[in-house]
């Protein structure tokens, strides 16, 4: 113990006499360590860390899958959880959900809240119980059961400050009054939504956006979450639900889901962030080839100043120390550097913390939760002895087994690099120029995908346009006249606000959250019913929704006021449907039926393809309906206007508050801003491994200038003799790049070589090009290539105006 005390103090004085090498060294470390430890953390919490629920490994997520597309994650129907919750054995309990906007009055101004309905075992399911007050009983989840609701304890704080009378109060919610009957507790999260419900209901098939009939029929809408057995797996689950999916094609043989769709299991963990772990994944492997270079230059720079101790070495050799007591001492202070780096890199972790939980919630699950834990502090510590052993092992065994007699006889004298210690700093910056090649390669190849997929036109102008979400209460909309009525005031009024240049209603926003497929029946196809009908993207539509979204009329007539309830059924539909169902014909004047209700409406006009669920999305079949003939009550005003956002803002809330002054408007939005929060994932994504290849490129700069600054100065007799017999200054100069560039060159071909394998890993990441597209590699190659020059120039500018006779002198 006093050895390594002694060490310590001997090292810490060691670094203290040349604080200029120790900062750049701990600097160099500190960024690279921060940045890992900083990923690592996401990744532990979002990866790695248990959901917030009591034995959340046991808890799985239902969905289903389309037998044909096998497209996952779809949505469950009622029918179907009902058999699920009452014939599963391999399950301890089942529960879904359905998130919904509610308003909320009678508090002086209306609000817009997020909600959702909730069977009776959905909180047991979480193994999550209310803090104040009780859960839902049974018969609250039957038909005619009482308006109740639990709350959060957020919403609680919030909107009643806490009060604890408040159990057994009712609330208005969409002009119902809704007892309070529950708070749950406030440790209880639920990112598997954002944002997260404030209000829980009971009764997910009281639904007023689907008709009793569609729900029996088979629509999908239910997220279900179970608790397995103990010692149930997922895939013992997995194999249950194949037959209960038997029984359900039995016992509702005309249902669609039964005819279409199987029930999957995954675990609730990676049903939440399983797409997200590539992604994920591809930034540690970035910050760790970051960290990979910054130790190869930490390491160059202790092969440097070792090579100025080796007099120190030879003499401490010379006086009977150890090759390993000398090992042990040089990595002393090769794992002071790295610790060091390692505190430094800690406070960049917890500096950027707060960073981090400041990107859009949406763009991450569990982003708002991250933290450092011990995990994460372990994580570091780890991260700092490997990495104190990886630069410092190299250069304390190289000087520790050098011959040192010979170093004494010489005096400290060379005229030339050479040796292993040259050629191991050349193999230093030969794997630097490796790794840093195959970061900025799939860099490249991730802002190329993106800049592509900003490309894709999305079938609409977002610019100057804002939009308003509404949702109208079904007990003072329950008629459809009603409804029609109010969006024929609200755009009446919209286009009479000075600087509106036009304004529309839909129930679905394109890149919004929302979506509704329905199966249809086209003119001259023989129909099959639903479940075998093909499907269609569904929306509703106002006259001017076209006009102001900027979205082209390629055929026949947009809606007009005169579509409305009593009127012709008539229905526009985009030009995928067209050229899938009509090719070669006109669609305008023919006609089509959705399967549920068999009504026949004319083509009236065929529209271009919107991007309604992502930019990279295929185009799909897609159908409007007037909205004042089928009035919806969930839509989103679109406004388009020259004026400043604020005062438009203020504006149209006044005017729908002198239409229906109980109608809160929230989640106001552009839709430049819709349309770059459908693109956070992979911007934020390209954006961070842009940043660490920018630093990796940084760094293979500077170890390549290092490497051929000291190779320079090891040279200096050499070089001064070329001059001296002759040389020119382009000769010394071509000697020198020429040095470097082959360095360079090796690192390249390596580079490419293994980039070609790993590249691959990127294939679900990217959008429009190729992993191996040839003009990323060759534009990759051909930067590294002007930076490694540029590096190189500097140290070969000094050897050009080398003074022969002062470097005859040199020592």
């Amino acid at each position: 113990m006093e050895t390594l005390w002694q060490d310590l103090r001997y090292g810490l004085r060691m670094l203290a006499k040349n604080p200029g090498f120790t900062a750049i060294a701990v600097l160099t470390l500190g960024l690279g360590i921060g940045a890992n430890t900083a990923i690592f953390s996401v990744i532990n919490t979002v990866l790695l860390s248990p959901l917030p629920y009591k034995d959340s490994g046991q808890l799985a997520a239902i969905t289903a899958t389309d037998r044909k597309t096998h497209t996952t994650g779809v949505s469950v129907s009622y029918p179907k959880f009902t058999l699920l919750n009452d014939q599963t054995q391999a399950l301890e309990s089942v529960g879904a959900y359905f998130s919904l906007g509610v308003n909320l009055t009678g508090r002086g101004e209306p609000e817009q809240l997020t909600a959702a309905l909730v069977s009776k075992d959905f909180f047991h399911v979480l193994g999550v119980s209310p803090a104040h007050g009780r859960n839902f009983l049974p018969q609250e989840d039957q038909p005619g059961g009482g308006d109740v609701a639990i709350i959060t304890d957020n919403f609680w704080q919030s909107h009643f400050g806490g009060d604890p009378k408040l159990l057994g109060s009712p609330i208005e919610l969409d002009g119902k009054s809704v007892t309070i009957i529950g708070i749950l507790p406030a440790s209880f999260q639920f990112p598997i939504q954002q944002p997260p419900p404030d209000i829980w209901k009971p009764r997910v098939f009281d639904l007023n956006l689907l008709r009793p009939d569609q729900i029996q029929r088979g629509a999908g809408y239910l997220y279900i979450i179970g608790r397995m057995q103990p010692g149930v797996t997922v895939a013992r689950a997995q194999s249950e639900l194949q037959s209960i999916d038997r029984r359900y094609q039995k016992a509702f043989p005309g249902n669609a889901d039964g005819l279409k769709y199987d029930l999957a299991a995954t675990s609730l963990e990676n049903n939440l962030v399983g797409t997200l772990r590539p992604s994920l994944f591809v930034l540690l492997a970035a910050v760790g080839l970051v960290l990979l270079i910054a130790c190869a230059n930490v390491a160059s720079l202790l092969m440097a100043r070792a090579t100025s101790r080796e007099k120190e070495i030879a003499i401490r050799r010379a006086l009977g120390a150890s090759r390993g007591r000398l090992i042990r001492q040089l990595l002393t202070e090769s794992f002071l550097l790295s610790f060091a780096g390692g505190g430094l890199g800690f406070l960049v972790t917890v500096w950027v913390m707060p960073l981090l939980r400041a990107f859009n919630p949406g763009t991450v699950p569990r982003l708002q939760e991250i933290h450092v834990d011990g995990t994460v502090l372990f994580f570091s510590l780890t991260l700092c002895f490997f990495t104190g052993l990886a630069f410092g092992l190299a250069p304390s065994l190289q000087f520790s087994w050098r011959d040192m007699h010979e170093r004494l006889k010489e005096g400290g004298r060379g005229s030339s690099e050479g040796g292993k210690g040259g050629r191991l700093r050349e193999l230093l910056v030969i794997a630097e120029i490796a790794v840093a090649l195959i970061l900025v390669t799939g860099a490249g190849l991730l802002i190329q995908s993106f800049v592509r997929m900003m490309r894709v036109n999305p079938g609409f102008d977002s610019q100057s346009v804002m939009t308003f979400p509404i949702a109208l209460p079904p007990n003072r909309y329950s008629q459809p006249e009603k409804s029609a009525e109010f969006y024929r005031q609200l755009i009446e009024r919209m286009q009479s606000l000075p600087g509106v240049q036009s304004a529309g209603v839909t129930s679905f926003l394109p890149l919004g959250a929302g979506l509704r497929y329905v199966y249809f029946c086209p003119e001259n196809l023989i129909c099959q019913g639903i479940g075998r009908d093909p499907l269609i993207v569904y929306r509703q539509a106002s006259p001017d929704f076209f006009r102001t979204m900027h979205i082209p009329l390629l055929q026949g007539r947009k809606f007009s006021p005169q579509d409305r309830i009593g009127s012709s059924p008539a229905v526009i539909i985009n030009q995928s449907t067209a050229n899938q169902y009509f090719p070669g014909q006109n669609p305008i004047g023919k006609h089509l039926h959705i399967s549920s209700d068999l009504i026949e409406r004319e083509i009236i006009g065929v529209v271009g393809d919107l991007k309604f669920s992502a930019l990279t999305a295929p185009n799909f079949p897609e159908m409007y309906l007037p909205l004042e003939q089928v009035p919806w009550p969930i839509t989103t005003l679109v406004v388009r206007s020259n004026s400043n956002s604020k005062p438009l803002i203020a504006a149209v809330r006044q005017k729908i508050s002198e239409i229906d002054p109980d109608l809160p408007i929230a989640g106001i939005q552009s839709m430049n801003d819709i349309v770059a929060s459908s693109v956070a994932q992979p911007k934020l994504l390209t954006q961070l491994v842009g940043v660490f290849a920018t630093f990796a490129l940084l760094l293979a700069a500077i170890g390549i200038y290092g490497v051929m600054a000291y190779s320079v100065a090891r040279r200096t007799q050499e070089l001064g003799i070329r001059v001296a017999l002759g040389a020119q200054p382009a000769d010394i100069l071509r000697i020198v790049l020429g040095q470097g560039m082959r360095l360079v060159l090796i690192g390249l071909g390596l580079g490419v070589a293994v980039s070609l394998g790993l590249t691959r890993l990127l294939s679900s990441l990217l959008f429009g090009v190729s992993t191996t597209d040839p003009w990323t590699f060759g534009g990759v190659a051909l930067a590294l290539v002007t930076v490694a020059m540029l590096a190189s120039y500097i140290p070969a500018r000094r050897a050009m105006r080398v003074d022969p006779i002062v470097a005859l002198r040199y020592e």
